[in-house]
């Protein structure tokens, strides 16, 4: 197995950002901690996906890879692991930050030959390297995903859950929050169409992916208005 670094708060490799969002705990990483400090976009959704939420996972984390941008996920089944693949198809570069120790990490088959630790590739924990996957751990590492995101783009979300929790997240963290909204409404995206009910921005078809990428590398929103508590 592919040895880990530890990287500490007073390291320069350790995302100054990052620390009062962590309460300073030191991350535990394998591949190319300088991603870290590049430019990025966070994509998350379902682990149950659609097959059309598939589609915008693995276009979106390619199209950002594309515009030079890193896709950070949360190497979950489906919508995350679509978005390192298309980023990484894309010639384009990932941080998968996980919901366990790093010890626990390896290769989905999916990705193994895509995968370059030395050149497009970091896995990230915040958690201890032996830690076992918990449900509340799944919740915490969205903290991280959006941390290191200058945006979070939500491609298929459930009433409740992880999805939800990450966009709340974002919003606590005042970052732009964008959701697609599909043309047909189906149970696996309502919480999409509660996001864009209340203040995520809409992405209606393909066309709006570049702008919207634009728009998120630019400056933050003067305002982001919190959303309603009642979506988790």
């Amino acid at each position: 197995m592919k040895t880990y670094d530890t990287v500490k708060l007073n390291d320069q490799a350790y995302p100054a950002t990052i620390g009062q969002l962590l309460h300073d705990r030191p991350l535990f990483a394998m591949g190319r901690v300088d991603l870290m400090h590049q430019t990025a976009i966070g994509i998350c959704g379902s682990r149950d996906a659609s097959k059309r939420a598939l589609h915008w996972a693995h276009h979106f984390g390619g199209e950002a890879a594309r515009q030079g941008l890193v896709v950070v996920s949360g190497y979950a089944r489906g919508v995350d692991r679509e978005a390192h693949r298309g980023a990484l198809e894309a010639g384009g570069q990932t941080i998968a930050v996980l919901p366990e120790g790093i010890q626990r990490f390896s290769l989905v088959k999916e990705l193994r030959s895509l995968v370059d630790f030395e050149r497009n590739f970091l896995a990230l924990s915040m958690f201890q390297p032996d830690a076992v996957w918990k449900a509340w751990m799944a919740m915490e590492r969205n903290r991280l995903i959006v941390g290191l995101s200058m945006a979070l783009f939500v491609i298929e979300a459930r009433p409740r859950g992880g999805t939800i929790n990450a966009a709340l997240e974002c919003v606590r963290q005042k970052k732009r929050l964008y959701a697609i909204a599909y043309r047909s409404e189906s149970e696996s995206d309502v919480g999409n169409r509660r996001l864009i009910a209340d203040s995520a921005i809409p992405l209606k078809h393909v066309g709006e992916l570049q702008d919207a990428l634009r728009q998120a590398m630019s400056d933050p929103p003067a305002e982001v208005r919190q959303l309603v508590l009642n979506l988790v």
